[in-house]
């Protein structure tokens, strides 16, 4: 369960980090937001396999 939360999370701060890019607006946070998303989600499913 917390893996689905994860990924939904981490493919919404995706979207917003390519479209804060497209417009041409600052994306230091929102690609930093996706950066800890995507280090969550590589650390459960990590701890997931080992057990």
């Amino acid at each position: 369960m917390v893996i689905g939360i994860l990924g939904f999370f981490a493919v919404v701060a995706f979207i917003i980090t390519v479209v804060a890019e497209l417009r041409g607006q600052p994306a230091l946070r929102p690609a930093l937001v996706l950066a800890g998303f995507v280090v969550a989600l590589a650390a459960v499913v990590y701890v997931r396999r080992k057990n």
